[in-house]
């Protein structure tokens, strides 16, 4: 994945013991930055102050949080104790700073007005506005929240992440956090992809089996916006892009395992694992069975 770095430094203000991130350029206007950050010790500090920007800091508690004291522009700021599944957006053009006295166990999304205010032009809607959901509005957010599950494995092997994957991730995001907590009204639109696009859509991700193909690539060979090819492809095939190419590859390494007497890291080379371990481990979960296994069947 491109950890490419943006104005925002993934969560060195946290001083955490633990950080995790991926970076998606779905949007032109801004990298997306997605953090995981932990810290199993107490009285963690101040975090440290930030450049400010349009932008901001959207967090999603991984485990309940309520230890803190927190300020903002130099005022104490109220704030609600947080159990896992809890949102909070700070906006970054104002100084936050929380003095951390518990544990803590969150994602973070960097998230620029930009990339926001392209979300919007990308769906012919009008510009997303702010968001507002601050620390005193604390909710759950279920949508986010498995989003953010779905995310976990990616930040944990980075190396077995499809961009692809990560992309999609970020314009559902983007899409949910206006509509919810700006002010974007998609508009309604209908249809799926022409054969043409069906056909030119899954050669080239088959031809990138590792999934590391921008969406923006896919759309623009397919004259579309991002976001309503997203929509379009699963309208036709009945799952995301990213979702299609695990079948995809899958169906290539049960074809290879069925006819060919290929080394299992051969198989994983050739459907775009990563290596031989992210080959079994993905298709023990999907099959039930080991490749070496389920081969064994096959005879």
């Amino acid at each position: 994945m491109d950890q490419s770095a943006t104005s925002w430094e993934y969560s060195a203000h946290m001083h955490a013991e633990v950080t995790q991130t991926i970076v998606s350029n779905a949007l032109q206007a801004s990298p997306i930055g997605i953090s995981r950050v932990q810290s199993a010790r107490r009285d963690n500090g101040l975090t440290e102050p930030y450049q400010l920007e349009a932008a901001y800091l959207v967090v999603l508690q991984l485990k309940p949080f309520s230890e803190q004291d927190l300020w903002v522009d130099g005022k104490p700021a109220p704030h609600r104790p947080s159990s896992a599944g809890t949102l909070i957006i700070y906006d970054l053009d104002r100084h936050w700073v929380s003095n951390l006295r518990g544990s803590y166990d969150c994602l973070q999304f960097y998230v620029p007005q930009a990339a926001l205010d392209e979300t919007a032009e990308d769906i012919g809607a009008r510009r997303a506005g702010r968001l507002f959901h601050p620390p005193h509005l604390a909710t759950i957010d279920p949508t986010v929240h498995q989003l953010g599950q779905a995310l976990l494995p990616a930040l944990a092997h980075p190396e077995c992440a499809s961009r692809l994957f990560v992309d999609h991730m970020a314009l559902a995001l983007h899409a949910h956090l206006s509509k919810t907590y700006g002010s974007l009204t998609p508009p309604r639109l209908r249809g799926g992809l022409a054969p043409w696009q069906e056909r030119r859509a899954k050669e080239m991700m088959l031809a990138h089996m590792d999934g590391d193909l921008p969406l923006a690539d896919l759309a623009q060979a397919c004259g579309l916006s991002r976001s309503h090819f997203a929509r379009a492809f699963r309208e036709t095939t009945g799952l995301p892009p990213h979702r299609w190419l695990m079948q995809a590859r899958l169906d290539r390494a049960k074809d290879y395992l069925r006819t060919s007497q290929l080394l299992l890291g051969q198989i994983a080379h050739l459907c775009g694992y990563a290596d031989q371990s992210h080959f079994t481990r993905t298709f023990s979960r999907a099959m039930g069975c080991s490749p070496v296994a389920w081969r064994r069947l096959q005879a």
